[in-house]
């Protein structure tokens, strides 16, 4: 079988796993349906680490809705594909097992999809793993009433392209921090008034970003303190600063760096 190989190096074991998903996708349509089975426990008392990496360009899974949000599976795919997995089916969970739906997330994988499971369950909150009775090394999805992802963490500086427009009556403002953001290495794009003519006498700032530019709208919040995010319908990942009535200097840069989260070593509810 495709990981029963014993190999060394981790990037040859990553070829042999592409080399088998493409396989298993290119002779059917969707993952090889699980059966029922009782190999492992639902709610293990951790997840281990992954013995060694594979990439969500190397994931390829299906999401299935088990919440009672409609719509969930179609937007966490949309999520992943953002983040660079391959989503072959979206749908409600049809939970071959007949058992309990998961509170937050559930990943179900074969003998040949283990680490597949466990570095995508680094993507995912709260994730506990089950093993059906599939041989290939796709990955289902379930998807909880608490399902959240992990967060991805803020981009470098050098990565976020920002405008910054001045809603306050302080002439020169949006050029002055401009320049103090680009030599902390933001790419500033425009600068001037808001083009939306906003005005917040309450707000610090304000930072709007489209749908996959809020880890670049957290990377500017963390030089901006008391900043709001404000999620509005752009395509592309830019980010606009409004300053707001109460802004009145940036956060050190020294103390504008992102912190670690902790993660859980026990699912809540098992």
């Amino acid at each position: 079988m495709l990981w029963a190989r014993t190999v060394n190096r981790h990037g040859a074991r990553t070829a042999l796993l592409v080399a088998g998903v493409l396989l298993s996708v290119s002779a059917c349509s969707s993952a090889e349906p699980a059966t029922k089975t009782t190999k492992s426990p639902v709610c293990p008392s951790s997840l281990p680490a992954p013995s060694f990496k594979v990439s969500l360009a190397q994931t390829f899974l299906n999401i299935y809705n088990a919440s009672s949000t409609d719509g969930l599976a179609s937007r966490a795919a949309s999520e992943l594909t953002w983040r660079g997995a391959h989503v072959l089916s979206t749908g409600n969970d049809p939970n071959p097992d007949d058992r309990p739906e998961p509170k937050a997330a559930e990943i179900r994988y074969g003998k040949n999809g283990k680490q597949v499971a466990l570095n995508l369950a680094t993507q995912v909150q709260n994730a506990v793993l089950y093993q059906d009775d599939r041989t290939n090394p796709t990955v289902d999805l379930i998807l909880g009433d608490g399902f959240k992802f992990v967060p991805v963490p803020p981009p470098a500086a050098d990565r976020v392209t920002l405008n910054v427009y001045n809603t306050t009556f302080k002439s020169g403002l949006s050029s002055t921090v401009a320049a103090e953001l680009q030599q902390r290495g933001f790419k500033i794009a425009k600068t001037g008034n808001d083009p939306g003519g906003g005005f917040f006498p309450d707000d610090t700032a304000i930072i709007r970003y489209g749908e996959h530019g809020e880890p670049a709208a957290r990377r500017v919040q963390l030089s901006v303190k008391g900043a709001r995010l404000v999620k509005d319908g752009r395509k592309d990942e830019t980010i606009d600063l409004l300053l707001g009535s109460k802004f009145q200097d940036l956060v050190p840069a020294a103390q504008a760096t992102p912190t670690i989260e902790a993660t859980a070593t026990r699912p809540p509810g098992c």
